[in-house]
């Protein structure tokens, strides 16, 4: 058994082979790989986060495809919880529902397609060809939109 390090009035560890220079050297062959391959600790340091965001989106689908089975009293407009695939069955046989879910597919695959159209084009000019203070600023007018319902509410 090796000697204790004493430090002040504290003991800092001991020599030998059960001392602080295994503890050290074990640090360092679990900090290796972190070390050599920086992208490995990126994903461990992303991993907790993005769980949550998953687990909350998951949560969120569960609970739209719940209340998907729940209908809506015409006479009170509440909502009863009862089980019931008569919404389902709505969706299927109805044309109209239909003609609706095909206009709003139509129309997000549209705004999709013409916002990658735009951005894309953009978002190269500002990260790789605008100077530094162009860069700034047209950061500045990108975000401002999203600024109004801030400001609207002051």
């Amino acid at each position: 058994m090796g000697e204790r390090l004493v430090q002040g009035d504290r003991v800092v560890g001991t020599s030998g082979p059960a001392g602080g220079r295994s503890l050290r050297d074990a640090r360092l062959r679990l900090s290796a790989p972190f070390w050599r391959r920086p992208w490995l600790r990126a994903f461990f340091e992303l991993m907790p986060p993005l769980a949550w965001f998953f687990l909350l989106y998951l949560a969120s689908l569960t609970a739209l495809f719940v209340t998907a089975f729940w209908s809506v009293d015409p006479f009170t407009t509440q909502v009863v919880h009862t089980w019931d695939t008569a919404n389902f069955h709505e969706i299927a046989t109805s044309a109209d529902w239909r003609r609706v879910i095909f206009r709003t597919i139509g129309i997000a695959a549209a705004v999709t397609v013409t916002d990658a159209i735009l951005a894309f084009p953009f978002a190269y000019y500002m990260a790789r060809l605008a100077p530094s203070r162009t860069r700034a600023l047209l950061f500045v007018l990108v975000l401002l939109p999203l600024w109004s319902s801030y400001l609207v509410r002051v």
